[in-house]
């Protein structure tokens, strides 16, 4: 695979992007010196820049948005963003986490503030290595491996015993274990140790019923019955992991074919995605997941509603239910034949992919501006953020 910084044939232009995160309704990234931008929804401040009267419509709701990138306030550098549901968090070249947008639940890490519309300090002065934003929590692994949480508690997404009860300050999870990277979906947690044993917490499945995934809350982190991983991504109903063979595996919940291995059925333990492609990299979404191959070619699987796997609706199938939404099984090919270095399938409808010469591209739900290219439509191909 080339090496990421150089244009290639199908993005001859460079940009200056180095990572990018898809959250529910609005997406960040980093550009070469550390700033960071984001653009789309900025109901709660989570761009970090103060609403303006520029609005997006969500149905028949005018919300506050930003169709192309903005600079997110503060002036700080960092070294990696995730955005969330309604907030963002980073870690900040210091090591420590901040965070920005709604905080009605605790998710900035300090009960100090209802919002903030620039990057805050959660309220811990220790170093942190990694970090993970669910749909109103926030996690991050301390520089000696304990990981703390924060913000809601509904299922037992913040690793404690007791479920049920925010908290805005950040909390260590339950656990004795020590992990190296961690990940979060709208309310679910995982986390890898340096020897790749998976642990979870949160909303677990456990059947489906009359077309509604039900899921049961689980406070204490509990090990995942696999082979060990090389790295873990949770979206909303479905968690995968690449294997130490470089296999895709995919469990939890499956309402639109987002495990990939070619059914509807969810399952408790990790099952293989279907097909040969080998993958380096996966990132859950709301009701897709979408992946990198060894080649940097871009896959994606579940719900095609309104383009988030990057393909014509014409290409995939429909799923049973009632919606009967448009969907594919197995992986299918991204559009376009371009070559990416990262992949984000965020907490809603859209998915974003980072090329190798530094730009991204977008597909999906766009009405909120998530895509990043001044329009508030949904795109079924990828479309270049501005």
């Amino acid at each position: 695979m080339p090496r990421t910084g150089v244009p290639t044939l199908d993005d001859p232009v460079p940009g200056n992007y180095i990572a990018v995160s898809a959250g529910r309704e609005h997406t960040c990234a980093l550009v070469t010196d550390g700033s960071a931008f984001c653009w789309g929804s900025n109901e709660f401040g989570q761009l970090g820049v103060a609403p303006d009267t520029t609005t997006c419509l969500r149905e028949d709701r005018p919300i506050a948005c930003k169709r192309e990138p903005v600079a997110v306030g503060g002036g700080l550098k960092f070294l990696k963003i995730r955005a969330g549901g309604s907030h963002t968090c980073a870690l900040g070249v210091d090591s420590r986490i901040y965070c920005w947008g709604d905080n009605l639940l605790g998710a900035l890490g300090d009960p100090a503030v209802r919002a903030s519309t620039t990057p805050v300090p959660i309220l811990s002065a220790d170093a942190f290595t990694d970090l993970a934003v669910g749909g109103s929590h926030s996690c991050g692994i301390r520089s000696d491996g304990a990981v703390f949480c924060w913000g809601a508690n509904d299922d037992g997404q913040l690793g404690l015993s007791t479920v049920g009860s925010a908290s805005a300050t950040p909390l260590a999870i339950q656990s004795t274990q020590r992990f190296s990277s961690i990940a979060a979906g709208d309310r679910r947690t995982c986390a890898r140790t340096a020897d790749g044993v998976a642990f979870c917490w949160g909303a677990t499945w456990v059947a489906r019923q009359n077309g509604i995934e039900v899921t049961r809350p689980q406070g204490q982190p509990f090990r995942i019955p696999a082979p060990s991983f090389k790295s873990l991504t949770v979206g909303t109903n479905t968690t995968c992991g690449i294997g130490l063979d470089d296999r895709a595996y995919c469990w939890e919940g499956n309402p639109a074919g987002g495990l990939g291995d070619g059914t509807l059925a969810g399952s408790t333990v990790p099952l293989g995605v279907s097909g040969e492609v080998r993958f380096i990299m996966l990132s859950a979404g709301a009701m897709q997941t979408c992946a990198l191959a060894d080649n940097g070619s871009a896959y994606c699987w579940g719900s095609n509603r309104v383009g988030q796997l990057g393909v014509s609706p014409a290409l995939t199938s429909r799923c049973s239910g009632a919606s009967f939404i448009a969907c594919s099984r197995v992986p299918i090919r991204v559009s376009g034949r371009r070559v990416f270095s990262t992949i984000t399938a965020g907490q809603g409808d859209h998915a974003c992919a980072l090329t190798l010469g530094g730009n991204i591209y977008c597909w999906g739900a766009g009405g909120l501006g998530q895509r990043g290219d001044g329009r508030a439509t949904n795109e079924w191909s990828p479309a270049k953020t501005r």
